[in-house]
């Protein structure tokens, strides 16, 4: 049997966890589905794969990311393009944007079984174990990577690479400051910028001193050069800015040499201190909005004429699509490959295995992680479906 963790698209009133259930149904096949993809209860989907070159995925891993949070709570404008039965006969959306498969059947010579595999396209519902996919929408990887490892690629390594090598020319030596500095994307900044030589300033949301220094020493032995507190980047800015004339800080939290490029992923208050931060002729570059859809930052004629700041979004598919589909494989290849070899380690993650999970067990863990998500708790830990 297949299980498919799917929710409801009509949240309880009055709560902010959409209810969601892990369900079981038949393993689909790629004959059935391609005679009839309506023989696939849990590969409803808008029809646009029909005829693609089809492959049977049995998915091994797959993150709960904070997107998927906001797709589950009816924020993303990208949804799921699969549904799985309940029980009472209806359908619904599977969630799940990344995560890691291998091939058990292939239809086209693009994959063979055996071949591990990650989502090219969003939104095709990596929360279950079994799925008939297009053989277009996903990107094979090399062998010998760890599952868990191969989840995190997309919305983890792969970012972080991306903001590394292809927002800014960054030469050895360089400074860039970075918030939400335990999240996966900055722990993977930092390992890879070392290999650079690229200085990483890290900052993190406040919290009690003992558990602020168990972090810093974990970011700085990661490779980061200097790790702050919210509150200690704002006391260093400020005593910065009373100076004159270079405005160099006594505290010397921050490094002297000038930070050429600001990378937010909260923006709000600490997305105002990290430009702040930039030296004159900086990039800040928006990465994410933990602070939520409503918070803001104000940009002056200090920030655009005085120091001619540049302000710019980002969004990783954009990036990998302006590569072409043949270097943005090669991308994620030579990516998968720095697990292999060494150059990358996954930051700690909560694994959930469905295989071991009691009853309901699956389910409260995503309803955990929704709270922790949303909460003002710090060190969120991102959970993981071991999936089989």
């Amino acid at each position: 049997m297949a299980q498919s963790l799917v929710y409801t698209t009509s949240a309880t009133p009055g709560t902010t966890t959409p209810p969601s259930l892990l369900v079981s149904h038949a393993i689909p096949s790629v004959s059935s589905v391609s005679a009839s993809t309506a023989a696939d209860p849990s590969s409803s989907s808008s029809g646009s794969e029909e005829g693609a070159g089809q492959v049977l995925v049995r998915f091994l891993a797959a993150p709960v990311n904070r997107v998927d949070l906001m797709v589950l709570a009816g924020r993303y404008p990208i949804q799921p393009k699969h549904t799985a039965p309940l029980p009472d006969g209806t359908s619904h959306p599977i969630p799940g944007f990344d995560g890691c498969g291998v091939i058990t059947t292939s239809t086209t010579p693009l994959f063979t079984p055996g071949d591990l595999v990650i989502p090219r396209d969003l939104g095709l519902g990596t929360w279950r174990t079994h799925a008939v996919l297009a053989a277009s929408a996903l990107v094979k990887l090399p062998g010998g990577v760890d599952p868990i490892d191969a989840a995190l690629i997309r919305s983890g390594a792969l970012i972080a690479r991306l903001l590394l090598e292809n927002v800014t020319p960054l030469r050895e030596g360089d400074c860039v400051i970075a918030s939400a500095g335990t999240s996966g994307v900055s722990q993977f900044l930092v390992q890879l910028a070392r290999k650079r030589g690229v200085r990483v300033v890290l900052v993190v949301r406040d919290r009690d001193e003992a558990v602020l220094a168990g972090v810093k020493a974990e970011l700085l032995a990661l490779g980061a050069d200097a790790v702050l507190s919210e509150s200690e980047l704002e006391a260093e800015l400020e005593v910065r800015a009373s100076k004159t004339p270079n405005g160099t800080a006594v505290t010397g939290l921050l490094p002297k040499e000038p930070i050429v490029l600001a990378l937010d992923s909260v923006f709000g208050h600490v997305g105002q201190l990290l430009a702040s931060a930039l030296a004159p002729g900086g990039k800040f570059v928006l990465v994410g909005l933990l602070a939520g859809p409503s918070a803001s930052v104000t940009v002056t004629t200090e920030h655009l004429f005085t120091r001619q700041l540049s302000f710019l979004p980002f969004r990783g598919s954009e990036h990998l699509k302006r590569m072409g589909s043949v270097r943005a494989e090669q991308f994620i290849y030579e990516t998968a490959r720095m697990f292999i070899d060494g150059t990358l380690k996954r930051p700690t993650v909560k694994v959930v295995d469905w295989g071991k999970a009691g009853e309901g067990e699956v389910e409260e863990a995503l309803k955990t992680a929704v709270q922790m998500a949303g909460g003002k708790e710090v060190g969120h830990v991102k959970t993981v479906w071991k999936l089989n």
